[in-house]
């Protein structure tokens, strides 16, 4: 292959790799940044039944 093709397709692995990692922080900032607060220990989170 020529020099060319071959920085072409670095070139283009690097920027899927890119695309990739950018993909995965996004996933995880949203299923583990923005988390409820847990209750307290003890206490109840509801209304008590008999």
């Amino acid at each position: 292959m020529n020099d060319t093709l071959d920085r072409w397709i670095q070139r283009v692995t690097l920027a899927a790799m890119i695309a990739v990692a950018a993909a995965l922080l996004t996933v995880g900032a949203r299923l583990y940044g923005s988390q409820p607060a847990r209750p307290e220990a003890g206490v109840a989170a509801g209304a008590r039944t008999p």
